[in-house]
């Protein structure tokens, strides 16, 4: 749902062709269900909470600038159609790696619970979201004869959910870093508690053999 390149190829290609977004969103997978299933074998690898967290923080920011820049300046379509276009101009984004190492990371880490299970219905669902927006911005665009006022709204649409979800995930990374730390507290105050007990137990021993 980032504006760039892509989805100004799927607007300027849903002029012609109503079906392009299928296309596109076809490329699009054929270069990123790789990308997914090499981070989910990487995410295997322990990685602990506080880095989870900092993850989804950075992801978080990194969707609010995607947001705040969706109208800072216009996307021009590449001279690419149909599936090539998918496959180059995911490839060569590098707001979409850079999505994929925060946001998207982020996301497989927590699909990594339930397994390969998890993965596949993450793939799934993600690229029917990927269609749907494609396929959606490609046949608005071949109906619209105000393309311009179109091209305006689905910016909108797309930088507010980036919103939406950039501080989802900045709350979430920072909620997981509070209980984290709170809990780091609780279980050094139990064992600090606990060793003072002890401590005081050894002395009031040693003190009561002196006595005896």
């Amino acid at each position: 749902m980032m504006p760039g390149p892509l989805f100004a190829t799927a607007i300027a290609e849903g002029k012609k062709n109503k079906y392009a977004g299928f296309l596109l969103a076809g490329g699009h997978a054929i270069f990123e269900v790789p990308f997914i299933i090499v981070l989910f074998i990487f995410g295997k690898i322990s990685i602990n909470d506080e880095m989870k967290a900092l993850i989804g923080i950075v992801g978080g920011i990194f969707l609010l600038y995607l947001s705040f820049s969706a109208f800072r300046k216009e996307e021009k379509a590449k001279p690419l159609k149909g599936v090539i276009a998918g496959i180059a101009l995911s490839s060569l984004n590098p707001y979409f790696i850079m999505w994929w190492l925060t946001v998207g990371f982020s996301l497989i880490l927590k699909a990594n619970a339930f397994g390969v299970i998890g993965l596949f219905a993450f793939i799934f669902f993600h690229e029917m979201c990927d269609v749907t927006w494609y396929a959606s911005v490609s046949f608005l665009s071949e109906k619209s004869t105000k393309i311009e006022a179109m091209e305006k709204i689905l910016k909108l649409v797309s930088a507010f959910l980036l919103l939406v979800f950039g501080l989802y995930f900045i709350y979430d990374g920072l909620f997981n870093l509070y209980n984290k730390f709170y809990n780091n507290i609780f279980i050094y105050c139990n064992i600090s508690h606990t060793c003072f007990l002890q401590w005081m137990i050894l002395i009031l021993g040693e003190r009561q053999l002196l006595l005896g």
